[in-house]
């Protein structure tokens, strides 16, 4: 499989020192977004503000690649981006979706050396990238934030560990059902209908999240939709019965 390009092609690309005050107000406020930053003293915050950039990547450009030195963390500030796993030559999981004010890249400051997977943009993505190095001089010193952290990577191995037994255990509807009831409360929008996923999803990436394949994702949305439970609005998915879409999730 031919991967995307990668983050040594980003779109204007800040530098790590600044870029003017306006950047490094923009760069606090997406920081302050972010549970584990938030936890820093003034004085650590106005250090990662000066000494981080502030980056833009183009739709389907790679922030990092697997295998990759982890020379820095991020912090989305807009955009989604894609975690994940490359398996073979045609074999892709997606491992999670991340949004504005979660953080990327993190497993590169618990003892690995290179990125354990690969964050791709989803559309334009702007993240604040902050050094690895630094990163690890705050967790030497500041124990909010070091806790704050163990726990955000504590959640995520707790989540992967969860899918991994959703689909040794499962059906492939019942995974389907988690996928849109979680799309729904991310991205949901009420509306007349029901719930309208503000996001779009091809049946290929539903298929790498929940481990099956695309032509079983299509069979499988079909049967919900004649089952009036969905609805697909340009592409964009509408549950029409939150409840019944849940009682599937078993």
């Amino acid at each position: 499989m031919e991967r995307p390009p990668t983050s040594k092609r980003t779109e204007g690309q800040g530098r790590a020192g600044g870029g003017g005050s306006e950047q490094e107000v923009r760069k606090r406020q997406v920081l302050l977004r972010n549970a584990v930053f938030a936890a820093l003293s003034v004085e650590a915050m106005a250090e990662v503000v000066r000494k981080s950039a502030l980056v833009r990547f183009a739709r389907r450009r790679a922030l990092y690649e697997a295998d990759e030195p982890g020379q820095a963390i991020f912090v989305v500030a807009s955009g989604r981006t894609r975690v994940v796993r490359y398996g073979g030559v045609n074999r892709v999981v997606t491992l999670a979706y991340r949004g504005p004010g979660e953080l990327l890249g993190e497993s590169c400051v618990a003892g690995a050396d290179t990125h354990e997977d690969s964050a791709l943009a989803q559309d334009t993505v702007e993240a604040v990238m902050i050094p690895a190095r630094l990163v690890a001089r705050l967790l030497d010193a500041h124990t909010g934030f070091c806790r704050r952290l163990l726990a955000v990577m504590g959640e995520r191995r707790r989540e992967i560990e969860a899918r991994l037994q959703a689909l040794l255990t499962r059906s492939v509807e019942s995974r389907l059902a988690e996928f849109l009831l979680d799309a729904a409360t991310h991205y949901g929008i009420p509306e007349s209908r029901g719930v309208l996923v503000g996001v779009k999803f091809t049946h290929q990436e539903v298929a790498s999240y929940i481990g099956a394949t695309r032509e079983t994702v299509t069979v499988t949305l079909g049967d919900l939709k004649r089952r009036e439970l969905l609805l697909v609005d340009h592409r964009r998915l509408v549950l029409t019965d939150v409840d019944a879409v849940r009682a599937l999730v078993r």
